[in-house]
């Protein structure tokens, strides 16, 4: 499946947040207390740049992409 970009690309330090919290993801602090929500993350920019529905984020790139 080839994607299509939007043209709509985060910031790099938005960017490392996500790639932050997707490879803490599934991990546990002491407690049981989870770490990293990297779906959270991706959530809260949709929030912010208003991507066209049914993009996701590319995590190399940080560009919101389309099927």
């Amino acid at each position: 499946m080839h994607l299509k970009g939007t043209g709509i690309f985060v910031t790099e330090d938005e960017l490392k947040t996500v790639q932050t919290a997707q490879s803490c993801s599934g991990m546990c602090l002491s407690g049981g207390n989870p770490m990293g929500d990297p779906g959270y993350e991706v959530y809260l920019l949709t929030k912010k740049y208003n991507p066209p529905q049914g993009a996701g984020l590319n995590q190399k790139t940080g560009e919101f992409m389309l099927p």
